[in-house]
Order: C-alpha cells, then sequence, then structure tokens
C-alpha cells in the first residue's frame, strides 16, 4: 500500500523509466478535473483522484518577445517613477529650471538623486525572484524568466514567475509561491524602516535634496503609513493633500511592500493564485480568483482604493494571465496544518499593507 502521493508517483516514474515511451509521455496524479454530478456530491465521491497522461511537455507557450517588452516597459516605468519622485521636490525642480534657463543643464544629478531609488526597488525584486529560482532549485523543477509588470502609480506592480516543469507537488508549490513574496516583504520593510530613520536624523540641507511622495499615495497603506507615522511624527500623513520628503530607500520599501504585498493576491496564476491552489485545489481557486477580482474593482470603483493601485494591478492581470497553469505532479496530498498557518500570517500582514490608513 502506498503511502501518499507521491510514493505512487515514484513508483510510477520507475516503471515508466523502464518502457520505451518514457520520452514522450508524462503522467500527473490529480483530483478529477471533471464537473461533479450531484450524485457524486451525495455519495462524497466528487474530487477522486485520477491519473492524467499527456505529452511530455505541457508548459504554456509563451512568446519571449513579447514578455521582454512587457519586462522592458516595466523597468522604464521605475526609472520614470524614480525620477518622477524627484519632481514633487520644489527646490530640485527649481534648480533644473534655473539650469536650464541659463543654459548650463547638467541631467547627471538627477540621475545621481534617482540612482538610488530604482537600484533599491529592483533589489526587492531581486531578491523575490532569487527566493522563487531557490525553492524551484531544491525541489528539482525549472521556473521560468519573470515578467516584470509595470505599475502607473508606483512604477512596479511586481511580476509573474513562469513554471517550465512541474513542481512535485502541492507542498512545493505553496513554498515556491509564498517565498518570493515573504521575502520580498521582509526586504522591503527592512529598506522603509532604514529609510525613514535615516530621513529623521537627516539635517535641513540633506533633506533639501530628497525625493518626495505624494500623502494620498502614503495614505493607500495602512502599514506603510504607520511606519511613516510611527518615525517621522502622529499626524505628518493628516488627509489634505501635499507631499513628504522621504530618503530613497523609505521610498523603495514603500514600493516594494505595495508589490509584493499585491502578489499575495489570490488571483490567476499569481503567487497568490497558487497558494490558493494549494490549500483549497484547482476548482476553488478558480472560484476564489473572480470573487477577489470582483471586490478588488468594486473597491476601486466606489473609492475604498483612491490611488487606484489595485484596480491597475486588476486591469494588467486579466489582460496578461490567460493560460492554464502547469499542474503539480502530485496535486491529490494536501499541504501541512503548518503551511495553512503561514498562508493566513500571509494574508494579515497582505491586508495590513494593501488596506488604506485610516
Amino acid at each position: 500500500k502506498m503511502k501518499g502521493g507521491d510514493e505512487l508517483v515514484k513508483t510510477l516514474d520507475k516503471a515508466l523509466a523502464a518502457t520505451n515511451i518514457s520520452d514522450k509521455v508524462q503522467f500527473y496524479y490529480l483530483k478529477d478535473p471533471n464537473p461533479s454530478s450531484e450524485e457524486e456530491f451525495q455519495n462524497y465521491e466528487n474530487d477522486l483522484p485520477v491519473l492524467v497522461v499527456t505529452g511530455l511537455d505541457i508548459s504554456p507557450e509563451t512568446k519571449f518577445l513579447t514578455k521582454a517588452f512587457i519586462s522592458f516597459i516595466g523597468i522604464v516605468f521605475v526609472a520614470s517613477f524614480s525620477v518622477g519622485a524627484l519632481s514633487f521636490n520644489e527646490v530640485l525642480v527649481d534648480r533644473l529650471d534655473a539650469e536650464v534657463q541659463a543654459g548650463t543643464a547638467d541631467l547627471s544629478w538627477v540621475q545621481d538623486l534617482a540612482a538610488p531609488t530604482f537600484l533599491a526597488a529592483c533589489v526587492t525584486q531581486l531578491v523575490h525572484e532569487a527566493s522563487h529560482q531557490a525553492v524551484a532549485y531544491k525541489d528539482r523543477f525549472k521556473a521560468g524568466l519573470p515578467t516584470i509588470l509595470p505599475s502607473l502609480q508606483t512604477g512596479l506592480s511586481g511580476a509573474i514567475t513562469p513554471l517550465e516543469t512541474s513542481p512535485p507537488n502541492l507542498k512545493s508549490l505553496f513554498d515556491f509561491s509564498m517565498a518570493g513574496p515573504l521575502s520580498g516583504l521582509i526586504i522591503s520593510a527592512f529598506f522603509m524602516y532604514s529609510g525613514l530613520e535615516l530621513t529623521a536624523f537627516m539635517g535641513p540641507d540633506a533633506q533639501s535634496q530628497l525625493p518626495s511622495l505624494p500623502l494620498q499615495l502614503l495614505r493607500s497603506s495602512a502599514l506603510a503609513g504607520g511606519m511613516v507615522e510611527w518615525l517621522l511624527g502622529e499626524g505628518i500623513l493628516a488627509p489634505g493633500g501635499g507631499t513628504i520628503l522621504l530618503h530613497p530607500f523609505a521610498i523603495a520599501g514603500f514600493v516594494g511592500l505595495i508589490s509584493n504585498a499585491i502578489a499575495l493576491l489570490p488571483i490567476g496564476n499569481t503567487d497568490g493564485g497558487r497558494i490558493s491552489q494549494s490549500l483549497f485545489g484547482r476548482k476553488w481557486a478558480r472560484v476564489i480568483s473572480g470573487l477577489s477580482l470582483l471586490i478588488l474593482v468594486l473597491s476601486g470603483l466606489f473609492g475604498l482604493d483612491d490611488a487606484n493601485i489595485l484596480l491597475s494591478y486588476v486591469l494588467i492581470i486579466t489582460i496578461w494571465q490567460r493560460n492554464p497553469e502547469i499542474p503539480c505532479r502530485n496535486e491529490v496530498d494536501d499541504v501541512d496544518y503548518g503551511r495553512v498557518a503561514l498562508a493566513i500570517a500571509g494574508a494579515m500582514l497582505a491586508s495590513l499593507v494593501l488596506l488604506p490608513l485610516p
């Protein structure tokens, strides 16, 4: 008697390796993907395990040039956001205007001031992607290159990392999906805290050269806004418009918090969607994805997302995510309670980041 799906898959792999079709077919141990009848529900026979046999390669076709173009646009948006954050600083705008009128404009100092924000934001995403690849390497499956997703509000919406070969089981899929956002949130929180500390202890002359963000944008995150008020003074983000000078690390940390929290939303083939699939199965994950999209759209339409960060993300994901996800070799065995607890903690953390400051 087999102890579980993993043992069954290994046994069948050994048997298949001894045949002359091992390089032509692949099988998956899945819960029956066909719709369940009323009789099957009544007899508790829905979602029975089945073996699905396919060709060796069932990874979705991806258009390399399209992905490269989207990623290029994403990088351009991050760079534009880094420069745009300087435009909210009137001292820097006046300096550039004076140089232009005098015919001595030199944009090298603009690049120097924008570079720390751009590079730190890139580091948060690199840590995210490196964590994905580390899990894939550990569990011996392949993940492709990420597609960087742009954002009109923060420059970066995150990235979609495709699966090129199947994870061994749902536990592996969960670990792969959770590792990126969790490590990204940790490094982003570190950047934001460090940047706010540096901002607080800067002299007036140094602060006058800092980039700036609108208060409304910072208020879109309860966690990020709370950190700003905790370290820079309660009430500093009071409603009423305006901007606030921040160290580049704080701005990059804010961008990283938003993009990594967004990645945990249970939508499509994103990290959050894969976590949902590992917890609830394919059928329920699709239902949860649809409900999540509806909630995000309604929150944007009825003023719960003033910065329209979530609404923009929904638009990108709806356009970009149309291919089905490659299955795990074993999707029958459930994840353990420790991973369920981690998923709940991740959902709570993402909520703190994405819900607006009261």
